[in-house]
């Protein structure tokens, strides 16, 4: 999809006029051009401060030459570059065709010939892109072009020219996307260098999110996922056979055990399976010095997974800089590698989901689909299972259940169940949010079906109107009746750890005679409002005239040549990323003029970003602080706080902006925060208050 130009935006380079915008990523920006002979082209211009580097240029010289001898029968062709040029760009072929996420997106998951004929063609096109020379460094779905007549993948071997000058191979610098990284781009004891390989890795990955709309190691955040990459088997459940083991060779940890592109495409042609070849076990550490005691290593496989678990936190902290994780999210999804106190007896999950002492995602039936609240009103709807919205609790009553779903998590107000809304005026009966009071509507049977295809436990929920059902066509949820629950719809139940915790009783002014003390969870003391002159709102005059909404609650989105349905999102542990995809709780804000204490040029147009849930938050209200480069959180609103003044900057366009704080100036790239490419630009949609 093409959008206009931007004021700013140049209208010819060399001997191409630029006619339309393509997109804008983490090298630089993509416009549609007309060649001399009026063919349409794609010319991608690189970012200035790459522009600026001399050993850049040279490199950026090699890799297209080098990038030019791939054949095009699967590939975007290279067909001009200017080095030299102020700044440097790239010519290819202009591929009129959606992305395969867009296609997903649209359609959901590809089955039969159309995922055949995807697994084969990004296989046929990493064979051609190999046998030059190249790596493309940064396979994903976006990068996957249906054209006429097949397959085309796009954007391969330039990314090397980034990744490798001097001035920009830092440990805050890498040319990716998380999910499809292999193992040895995020930890070198797998592997040195990077090879054709990892582009391998991220063909398994591509094909899995092609067959069930999401990655094989999908997490919470770019820290988990990095971390189930690094140490889990891929989630695989939904690719098909033959294609699910092939997806699975490439998956393997280590470079050595994955087949070549070459091998892929011979596997998949003849129809054939592979076994993973056990890989090497790691290195040993080197021994500690002499003055060093060493316990006795009870549990050598343990420390080497946590040691990984720690790797991929840093990796993709210090690497991405995608923003501070919670550290729950790594305790909990370490948990089975933890030690567990002696007089602990192991239990169940499933056990433990049904007694009401785990959280859960509620999968229907074999898809990748879950059960999901957006808000304390809303349908039931469906995700892809991320995020508080898709959990629930069970909470027992008697030999039936309440079903609590956490979408309000970490926000004051009444706890939400699931429910049947009754209309004798509609021919359904859907599944909608309301008060946990036990109820007809409210409480639900569980009915054992056995075994689903995957072998896990499967249920049919029902209650005195009926049972469960999912209209995939309407996407809506009916109750109603249908006989025996063996015609009922089929879930099961996806472990995600320790429920909520109880919300803290009243502090008492008696001091506690406890002898044991506690240590805050607050990344930064409360402080009292600053002394001295009155504090005063800035002056912001200049964002109203350019249709910025302030003072209502709004939702900051990503622009969208960057896939607007991104939106700014709060967490429970006050991280925020650009997750959110509807207006939830999580995702209202509101934006107010900072307090300074004299109006200045300086402080012009800088704003406080304050969350804005429609239920009272607990305590005081919080707001985005810039706690330091690329870490973003949630914290209470301290007027006259450099770290929580926001600087909005008109970007082009009326309504667009760019944001920028004490330490970072917010870019984002699906989902994660970055300090460097990705989407600078933003807007805000008001939403009903």
């Amino acid at each position: 999809m093409s959008m206009p130009l931007r004021p700013g935006d140049p209208r010819s380079l060399g001997v191409y006029d630029l006619v339309a915008r393509l997109g804008q990523g983490g090298m630089g920006s993509v416009f549609l051009a007309r060649a001399p002979d009026q063919t349409l082209v794609a010319i991608k211009v690189v970012r200035p401060e790459y522009a600026d580097d001399p050993e850049f240029r040279g490199r950026f010289r090699s890799e297209v030459s080098r990038a030019g001898q791939v054949p095009p029968f699967s590939t975007a062709a290279v067909l001009d570059a200017d080095p030299e040029h102020n700044p440097p760009y790239l010519v290819v072929e202009f591929v009129d065709g959606p992305s395969l996420t867009a296609l997903v997106d649209r359609q959901g998951p590809l089955t039969g010939a159309a995922l055949q004929g995807v697994a084969v063609g990004v296989a046929t096109a990493l064979t051609a892109i190999h046998g030059a020379g190249v790596i493309h460094r940064d396979l994903k779905p976006g990068n996957v072009l249906f054209a006429l007549g097949g397959i085309k993948v796009i954007d391969f071997g330039i990314a090397r020219a980034f990744e490798a000058t001097s001035r920009h191979t830092s440990t805050d610098q890498m040319i990716g996307t998380v999910a499809y990284m292999a193992p040895e781009r995020l930890d070198p004891s797998f592997g040195a260098e990077v090879t054709p390989a990892a582009d391998v890795f991220a063909w398994g990955a591509v094909v899995t999110y092609a067959a069930t709309n999401r990655t094989p190691f999908a997490g919470e955040s770019p820290t988990v996922t990095a971390m189930r990459i690094l140490t889990q088997p891929p989630d695989t459940s939904g690719v098909p056979e033959p294609l699910r083991s092939v997806v699975e060779s490439a998956l393997a940890k280590y470079p050595e055990q994955r087949p070549s592109a070459r091998e892929l495409l011979d596997l998949l042609l003849a129809g054939q399976t592979r076994t993973v070849r056990p890989g090497p076990p790691p290195s040993p550490p080197p021994p500690p010095p002499d003055d060093v005691v060493e316990p006795p290593a009870r549990h050598p496989q343990r420390g080497n997974r946590l040691r990984r678990v720690a790797v991929a936190a840093a990796a993709v902290v210090t690497l991405l800089s995608a923003g501070l994780v919670g550290t729950h999210m790594l305790s909990s999804a370490s948990s089975t590698d933890a030690v567990a106190p002696a007089s602990s007896a192991p239990v169940d999950p499933l056990t433990a989901i049904l007694a009401g002492d785990r959280r859960f995602s509620l999968r229907l039936g074999t898809t990748s689909r879950f059960f999901m609240l957006d808000d304390g009103s809303a349908e039931l709807d469906v995700s892809d299972g991320t995020g508080s919205r898709s959990q629930f609790v069970l909470k027992p009553v008697g030999v039936d259940y309440m079903i609590q779903s956490l979408t309000n998590e970490g926000y004051a107000g009444p706890e939400i169940c699931l429910g049947v809304k009754i209309d004798p005026d509609e021919p359904i009966a859907p599944v909608v949010g309301t008060a946990c009071t036990p109820t007809k509507a409210t409480l639900f049977s569980l009915v054992d079906t056995g075994k689903d295809a995957g072998g896990r436990p499967a249920y049919s929920i029902g209650n005195d109107y009926g049972f469960l059902l999912w209209d995939a066509d309407k996407k809506r949820s009916d109750v109603t009746e249908v006989g025996e629950p063996q015609f009922a719809d089929k879930y099961t139940f996806v472990d995600r750890g320790e429920p909520p915790a109880a919300a803290a009783p009243p502090t008492s002014a008696k001091p506690s005679t406890s002898t044991s003390t506690s240590t805050s969870t607050s990344t930064k003391p409360s402080t009292a409002p600053p002394t001295g002159p009155k504090l005063v709102d800035a002056n912001v005059a200049e964002l109203k005239n350019y249709a910025i909404d302030l003072g209502v609650p709004v939702v900051i989105t990503l622009t969208g040549d960057a896939g607007g349905r991104h939106h700014l999102r709060s967490h429970p542990d006050g991280s925020v990323d650009f997750t959110g995809t509807a207006v939830t709780e999580s995702t209202r804000m509101t934006i107010k003029p900072a307090k300074v204490r004299k109006r200045q040029e300086s402080n012009q147009n800088t704003v406080q970003i304050v969350a804005t849930p429609k239920v009272p938050a607990a305590g005081a209200p919080s707001c985005l602080t810039d706690v330091r480069k690329a870490i973003l959180r949630m914290e209470a609103c301290r007027p006259g706080d450099a770290e929580q003044s926001w600087k909005l900057t008109p970007a082009g366009d009326s309504g667009l902006f760019e944001i920028s704080g004490a330490h970072t100036a917010v870019r984002s790239e699906d989902g994660p925060l970055l300090t460097e490419g990705g989407w600078s630009a933003f807007e805000t949609v008001a939403v009903a208050s």
